[in-house]
């Protein structure tokens, strides 16, 4: 098949010297053009006399060793080796060079011609510079793989196998082995950082010049998208000069606004105040991206209980009053709160200004709340696991009724009131479909003595705090 080339001019690109060392060693090497010769300042009568090898082309080995060399005279590598320490790296059982590529050959033992050089390079693996002009090698991206070498060993070669593991030979001090698997590995990677970086960079791109205009007409602007790859996110944060602070920068930052917190009051109020709003929005934002990330895992009870018992603000956007928790897997339905009881509500709260006790049971976001047929055209049912749990916290709301007075004197809690005790389930997410959600509605609404909320309204109520804070922050616009 005909292969397209870049087309090189001699006087440009310099040209290539083909030699046949014996009938299965071929070298190839470089011949710089005058121009460049006369830049680095050496006689550009004596072109062939500065000619630098390039190529190896082992036939009986089918491996390829190229060495990579500069070839821009105004460069300090000029005709020397491109990298510190590697001089050369060798692509092992390659079908580069195999018996079918030699058909393009006059001969078997001929010396391969130009245009069968530049095919070869053409078939080099991804990550390799294939023009010969720019001195081969790896192309400037994929340097990290020869830094790395570099770093942890003295190795003078690298060489590209799938027949050994990737280290140091154990014998040949000179040899660094890759295997292809790991080799397309990195490749790989770097690929992804590269476009995650790319797409990092569009998106502060994008919203700071919309910040502008924004700016400049009063109308709202806006944050880049961070994404959800991590390496994304940390990209962006750079883009806008949002750099990480390392662990050890981020303690001296602590210890200092500790030490000098008082000062701070007194002299800069303001600054302070905002500093904890911004602290406050950071921490609410980080607890939002958890929340998401456990609502896409099937979490059992328990991870919801303690992650709840970890945040119990949140249970508070469940009710229109404060509340404050009083335990969690409290025993209702023994003689203390603690303890073996007969039955155990995960979160007892109580209203902080009148006292009143609430209930809270805990499910998952994966507990299905309907039933998947529906009952009429349009109608559908609750599932059992929804009446069942309702069951079950009205149960442990009679039971905590019935032993208020035992529970309080017991356990010497005499704060809590039993009035008119609230009922809240946390249990699935809200339906999808117009029917579904409309029979959802018309079923807790006449639920009065359980309140339902779902997973995914309480992540809404936490994305609206969030985005009240931020523009409260941000304050009004002239």
């Amino acid at each position: 098949m005909a292969r397209l080339f870049r087309q090189h001019n001699p006087e440009q690109d310099g040209i290539l010297e083909i030699e046949e060392c014996d009938s299965n060693l071929i070298e190839v090497f470089f011949v710089p053009p005058a121009h460049s010769l006369e830049v680095a300042a050496l006689d550009a009568n004596q072109v062939k006399a500065h000619r630098a090898k390039l190529l190896e082309i082992n036939r009986q080995d089918r491996s390829l060793t190229i060495y990579p060399i500069g070839t821009f005279g105004d460069k300090p590598d000029f005709l020397e080796q491109k990298y510190r320490q590697v001089e050369r790296i060798t692509i092992a059982d390659t079908n580069i060079v195999s018996s079918e590529f030699d058909d393009s050959f006059e001969t078997e033992n001929s010396v391969p011609k130009f245009e069968d050089i530049m095919d070869m390079l053409e078939h080099l693996p991804s990550a390799f510079t294939k023009d010969y002009a720019y001195g081969l090698g790896l192309a400037k991206p994929y340097r990290f793989i020869i830094n790395t070498v570099e770093e942890l060993s003295d190795c003078v070669e690298i060489i590209i196998t799938d027949k050994q593991s990737t280290g140091p030979d154990s014998k040949n001090g000179e040899l660094f082995y890759i295997s292809e698997s790991d080799f397309d590995q990195a490749r790989r990677s770097i690929n992804n950082i590269d476009n995650l970086a790319r797409t990092a960079a569009h998106a502060v791109k994008e919203s700071a010049t919309h910040n502008i205009f924004a700016d400049r007409l009063g109308i709202q602007k806006r944050e880049p998208k961070p994404g959800r790859h991590p390496y994304r996110k940390l990209f962006t944060a750079v883009a806008q000069g949002k750099e990480e602070l390392s662990e050890e920068e981020q303690s001296a930052a602590i210890k200092a606004l500790s030490t000098h917190a008082e000062s701070l009051v007194e002299k800069q109020p303001e600054k302070l105040a905002k500093l904890r709003s911004d602290i406050e929005l950071v921490t609410l934002e980080a607890l939002i991206k958890r929340y998401e990330e456990m609502l896409g895992e099937k979490l059992t009870e328990d991870r919801w209980q303690d992650f709840f018992n970890e945040n119990p603000f949140i249970l508070n956007m469940a009710f229109g009053y404060p509340v404050i928790k009083v335990g969690d897997q409290a025993s209702v339905g023994g003689r203390k709160l603690s303890g073996n009881g007969e039955k155990i509500t995960d979160f007892l709260v109580k209203n902080s200004l009148t006292n009143n006790t609430a209930i809270f049971e805990i499910k998952t976001p994966q507990t299905g709340i309907l039933n998947k047929t529906p009952y009429r055209d349009g109608v559908f049912t609750p599932s059992a696991d929804l009446s069942g749990s309702i069951n079950q916290v009205l149960d442990q709301k009679y039971q905590f009724q019935k032993q208020i007075a035992q529970i309080k004197e017991n356990t010497r809690l005499y704060d809590i009131e039993s009035y008119a005790v609230h009922c809240c389930l946390v249990i699935g997410n809200t339906p999808k479909g117009n029917d579904q959600q409309k029979s959802f509605e018309l079923f807790r609404r006449n639920s009065k003595d359980v309140e339902i909320v779902t997973f995914d309204e309480l992540l809404e109520k936490l994305k609206q705090l969030s985005t009240f804070l931020r523009t409260a922050d941000e304050g009004p616009k002239e």
